[in-house]
């Protein structure tokens, strides 16, 4: 059961307690963000000191420290509190500790938080002109805590888990996910409590700088029946070092610091708690994009060595890696060699580097010596090995979660920038032909049949890789359309060789209702998906035009989509009477149906069958990937089977068995299978998303105009 998390809801009612904290008089202290409801003590001052404050009348002593080795002494006043003012602290969160005589306490007028290994107070320095941790007003997205078994523990394990603004709204939408994992002595608290990821986040998003995802963070300690459980020691304050060039760290700043356990054992029950537990369960629970491209871990500290250690042994699950203050097996040290650490993984550089879309490692400044260097030596033994990654310093901060959430803001707008969302799905077909116009979006039944199996083996690797061969061209046109009344826009790819002496057939290559003519370069790349099959003889030298498919004056995706779906309908006429003489009379082509084909995915999908059917004295070679709801019913797209049987020379009808719009495609073969009309069905274990297209793409395209 999916359950509101409302201590972390405690996170708005906290930070906005910055707002009016800044607008004190300069010199005035002011209670802290995270003191409890009503607290005046502890106070912040504008220079960062901080006044803490305990009534303990009976006490010998009161002291009040950070985790590092200083203490600062409490004086004692007539009413019994203990009071002391300490020295500027850096801005950010800070746990601390209270000492009454010879007894470690928290402070009851603070909250508590999971760090060192302990519940233990905090506190929050606010950070003058910066509020990209902060709420804003802009959409929030949720953070969801959720329990499920695992069988690798064989015990409940609890997971928490950040849904994207509009998650609820869009029922058809798909998200990539990021796994983002604590430190030691933390737990899967840290990240929303101490670390504000879903501030970070919903900003992020709000300014378009990242892609909605989901987040899920999980307890990263593990343990298998009959194993003893970790013993957590203390983190070993490390010596506080200076180095030209960087600030002296504070003398033991130990947030997220690897406690002293097995962690060779411990990551190994991790490791699989990871592969064969948790993502599973989110990916059959939540609304995720299941594969590699579309999933990315990241942690701190010992959440960081996790990421690379698991990351880089399952690389057929993570196309996406980030260590904030960790890195992989540790720290790199002199030792370090990229080529055989990992079990070889980066041996082969371009190899790696053509799989691995990002490998992002991020340190700050004042961190202990040596995760400082550990972290920096990981980077550069990689850049010299010729390992492509990305290197972040946070300046000034040590191992805290300042450090942390710089490194999460600069890391989540580098993550799936290459994947398309499958957010803009319309509707399940309504029964009547005149209530076929898309609506809200909602989710169908999937329910397989026997015969919906993968008509074809799944497409290797990095088919849309940029290789060294032979590239053909790709060109952003515009033409007149008489039929829309403006001048509109396309892509047009001509293959490698392009020559007015020889004519080219032609593939028409529609979008979904989300995009435009750009979705198709952005997501799969079929300029790169031709040249490397044309390289290869795979396929047939062809030009591919990707038109804009909405046929309307301002035919950007923008507002509510589905209200552009008449639009689609009307492409139609744009196609027959302004883009295809366009293309003939610019290209050379063969004009003709039998060199003349159209395809496309979700909405474009539905246009292709639609128009390709109902047209087939203009076209051939048709195909429809995981076809929208605008696809007419299968008897008004073929009302003569025997016509169709004499003139297609490939019908391709194609979804992923995860697509909540699968019956749409289901139906069409249905009835093609009942009349007996040749055509490709093909059903792998997609979703609505770019992977089912780019897949179904580079299979169509070898089987084109041959």
């Amino acid at each position: 059961m999916t359950v509101a998390r409302s201590v972390f809801l405690l996170s708005l009612s906290l930070l906005a307690a910055f707002a009016p904290a800044m607008a004190q008089q300069p010199d005035e202290p002011v209670p802290a963000p995270t003191n409890v409801p009503g607290a005046a003590y502890p106070k912040v001052h504008a220079d960062g000191r901080v006044t803490f404050r305990m009534k303990a009348p009976d006490a010998s002593s009161v002291a009040f420290g950070f985790f590092d080795n200083r203490r600062y002494p409490g004086t004692k006043g007539d009413d019994g509190f203990w009071t002391a003012t300490t020295d500027p602290q850096p801005p950010g969160f800070h746990y601390y500790r209270v000492f009454i005589g010879g007894a470690e306490v928290n402070d009851p007028s603070s909250r508590t938080f999971y760090g060192t290994g302990k519940d233990a107070s905090g506190i929050e320095i606010p950070e003058k002109g910066v509020d990209y941790y902060l709420p804003k007003d802009v959409p929030h997205g949720e953070v969801r805590e959720r329990w499920y078994y695992s069988k690798t523990t064989e015990a409940w394990r609890r997971v928490f888990v950040y849904t994207p603004p509009g998650y609820d709204a869009g029922r058809d939408a798909r998200y990539p996910a990021l796994y983002l994992q604590h430190g030691g002595g933390e737990d899967e608290t840290g990240w929303p409590a101490q670390g504000r990821m879903a501030f970070i986040l919903d900003n992020l998003i709000a300014e378009g700088k990242a892609k909605p995802m989901l987040v899920a963070m999980e307890r990263g300690y593990a343990r298998r029946p009959g194993e003893a459980p970790p013993s957590f020691g203390p983190p070993a304050p490390p010596a506080a070092t200076a180095e030209p060039g960087r600030p002296a760290p504070p003398a033991a700043p130990a947030q997220g610091a690897p406690p002293r356990l097995d962690l060779s054992r411990m990551f190994g029950a991790f490791e699989d708690v990871m592969i064969k537990d948790l993502i599973p369960m989110i990916d059959a629970t939540y609304r995720t994009i299941p594969d590699r491209e579309h999933r990315a871990m990241a942690g701190l500290s010992m959440g960081g060595m996790q990421t690379f250690l698991i990351g880089l042994k399952h690389m057929d699950a993570f196309a996406y890696l980030g260590g904030f203050s960790g890195a992989g097996g540790g720290f790199g040290g002199a030792g370090f060699d990229p080529k055989t650490a990992h079990g070889g993984v980066m041996a082969q550089p371009d190899e790696f580097n053509s799989k691995m879309r990002l490998i992002w490692l991020g340190v700050g400044t004042a961190e202990p010596e040596r995760m400082y260097a550990g972290v920096k030596g990981y980077h550069e033994a990689l850049e010299k090995a010729g390992i492509k990654n990305v290197y972040y310093e946070s300046p000034g901060t040590s191992h805290e979660w300042l450090t942390w959430r710089r490194c999460l803001h600069e890391f989540a707008p580098l993550l799936f920038q290459d994947a398309a969302s499958a957010a803009q799905v319309p509707a399940a077909p309504a029964q009547t032909p005149a209530a076929r116009r898309p609506g809200p979006p909602g989710r169908g039944a999937i329910v397989l049949n026997a015969d919906d199996v993968p008509a074809f083996p799944d497409p290797p690797a990095g088919v849309d890789a940029e290789r060294d061969v032979p590239h053909g061209k790709l060109e952003m046109v515009g033409y007149d359309s008489k039929s829309v009344g403006t001048t509109r826009k396309m892509q047009v790819y001509a293959p490698p060789g392009y020559t007015p002496d020889l004519k080219y057939p032609v593939l028409y290559l529609l979008h979904g209702i989300g995009g435009d003519e750009t979705e198709w370069q952005r997501f799969a790349h079929p300029e790169f998906i031709l040249d490397n099959l044309i390289a290869e003889g795979k396929a047939a030298p062809m030009i591919v035009v990707m038109p804009n498919g909405r046929a309307q004056k301002n035919d950007r995706a923008e507002g509510d989509v589905f209200a552009s779906a008449p639009a689609f309908a009307a492409f139609e006429k744009d196609l027959l009477e302004d883009v295809i003489p366009f293309v003939e009379s610019h290209y050379s082509v063969q004009a003709d149906r039998e060199h003349r084909g159209v395809a496309g995915l979700s909405m474009g999908g539905g246009q292709a069958l639609n128009f390709g059917l109902g047209r087939l004295d203009t076209f051939a070679w048709i195909g429809g990937f995981s076809s929208a709801p605008n696809t007419k019913p299968a008897s008004e797209l073929v009302p003569d089977p025997a016509r169709a049987r004499e003139q297609l020379k490939l019908l391709w009808v194609a979804c992923g068995n995860k697509d909540g719009l699968m019956r749409i495609s289901q139906g069409v073969h249905a009835y093609l299978k009942e009349k007996d009309v040749p055509h490709v069905w093909h059903v792998d274990g997609g979703a609505h998303d770019a992977i089912e297209w780019k897949n179904n793409f580079y299979l169509f395209a070898q089987r084109l105009f041959r």
